[in-house]
């Protein structure tokens, strides 16, 4: 991520410096007003902005490019960067096969995708989704930790949910930690483990 700045008069004095040295329109530029101020003297205006030039996106869309022709998927995606995140949202015939056991292959993608933006120096963060997949499933878990949790408590004994990775059990513990009388705990080696859910002794 390349950032600039660029000072001058007026807004559109500033901008005029940054369309020269990039070769790009307004309308392309990814930019935001520092300062908008006047002199000590008060006799003349200076407003600063800096310009972002951003490299994440085509780093992404290389290796996505890569992923979905090489293994031959009907998918399509877009993507949005904001200021620490990079979204990339999937869509297609084959998003299906993307979402199926909990989002194992949005899951490798995601992994493969965060490797490659972290080795080119990028320290934000990356999610790759598709039909509002990931927070439906989240939703989805967090009901199933508040039924474990119940009914642990209800009988009085030990309940193991399926095994998950780690952003799904995470999920549940946190949700279990609002609920009095249980307490849990990850049980397994590996990077897909089972939390056990248990009324809290004593």
């Amino acid at each position: 991520m390349n950032k600039r700045t660029f000072s001058g008069r007026t807004l559109d004095e500033a901008l005029e410096g940054a369309v020269r040295e990039y070769r790009k329109s307004r309308d392309q530029l990814n930019y935001r007003v520092l300062e908008d101020k006047r002199t000590l003297l008060g006799l003349e205006k200076v407003v600063t902005i800096e310009v972002v030039e951003e490299s994440i996106s085509p780093s992404v869309r290389l290796l996505l490019n890569r992923v979905i022709l090489g293994v031959g998927l009907s998918l399509s995606y877009e993507i949005e960067v904001q200021e620490e995140m990079v979204f990339v949202d999937l869509k297609g015939n084959d998003l299906g096969l993307m979402l199926k056991n909990n989002g194992e292959l949005l899951d490798a993608v995601q992994t493969l995708l965060a490797r490659v933006l972290h080795k080119q120096g990028w320290e934000g963060g990356l999610e790759v989704d598709g039909d509002r997949f990931r927070q439906k499933l989240r939703d989805r878990v967090q009901r199933l930790a508040v039924e474990l949790c119940n009914k642990a408590r209800r009988e009085n004994r030990s309940i193991a949910a399926q095994p998950l990775p780690p952003h799904l059990r995470k999920v549940i513990h946190l949700a279990a930690a609002k609920i009095p009388g249980v307490e849990t705990k990850s049980q397994g080696s590996g990077y897909i483990k089972r939390v056990i859910v248990a009324p809290k002794k004593g």
